[in-house]
């Protein structure tokens, strides 16, 4: 069930404000609500931010997957309208385990590091590892400064940390002409921004892992589909409140 929070969790470009927070349920064509993904957006005064992503699974994908929880955190400072990553922090935990690897920024020396602790012990300090790859961002506050980064609807490629494991790639595709009405079609919507994001890794039987998804006016996701997946038709994720 992991790559159904990972559709979760990519609904998260969440508009400009100093407070923010959405819901989101995904569910299966032939099947009921999967999973709920909950996000909070947070400016202080003082200039730093945190988003927080809790996904849980429900109904009997909670039942199959022993009651996984996946929480995702980006903590970092706001610059020129930017959020700027200090620390990314993923737990993923079910009745019998919990893994928590934090990853640190070191954004002069063009270098990321991480900890890893799997366990009941996650409060022990591990010694710290270089990464494979720098990126100055990670997912979740890549999503965020999507709207300073795309300026013109164009294809665009990024790099961040929680992306894929080999270098980061997410690829950001704004549709035109046929192309834009085939994805309207898909999404069963006209109004809005829509944008198709390629994450460069499997999910299900999807190779690429292309998610079609639209943006209401304020940036928010309200809908987004990953189509055709294997015995299960489109897994959809809907913005419910």
């Amino acid at each position: 069930m992991t790559k159904i929070l990972w559709l979760l969790l990519l609904l998260t470009h969440i508009a400009s404000g100093k407070a923010l927070s959405a819901t989101y349920e995904i569910s299966f064509g032939i099947l009921q609500t999967m999973g709920i993904a909950e996000t909070k957006f947070e400016q202080n005064d003082d200039q730093t931010y945190r988003i927080y992503v809790s996904a849980k699974t429900t109904g009997i994908a909670k039942l199959l997957s022993n009651n996984r929880v996946e929480i995702y955190e980006s903590r970092g400072i706001v610059k020129d309208g930017r959020l700027i990553p200090s620390v990314f922090i993923k737990t993923r935990q079910t009745n019998s385990n919990k893994m928590v690897k934090t990853y640190t920024f070191n954004h002069e020396n063009k270098e990321v590091w991480f900890q890893s602790v799997e366990g009941k012990n996650t409060k022990s300090c591990p010694e710290k590892e270089k990464n494979d790859y720098y990126a100055q961002d990670d997912f979740l506050s890549l999503f965020f400064n999507l709207k300073n980064y795309t300026k013109q609807q164009k294809n665009y490629i990024f790099y961040a940390i929680g992306g894929n494991k080999k270098d980061g790639r997410i690829d950001a595709v704004y549709p035109k002409n046929e192309e834009l009405c085939e994805i309207k079609k898909s999404l069963e919507m006209e109004e809005g921004s829509f944008l198709k994001v390629i994450l460069n890794d499997r999910i299900f039987a999807s190779r690429n892992g292309e998610l079609l998804i639209n943006l209401d006016s304020q940036g928010l996701c309200e809908k987004a589909v990953l189509e055709d997946v294997f015995f299960f038709g489109d897994i959809v994720g809907k913005r419910i409140k």
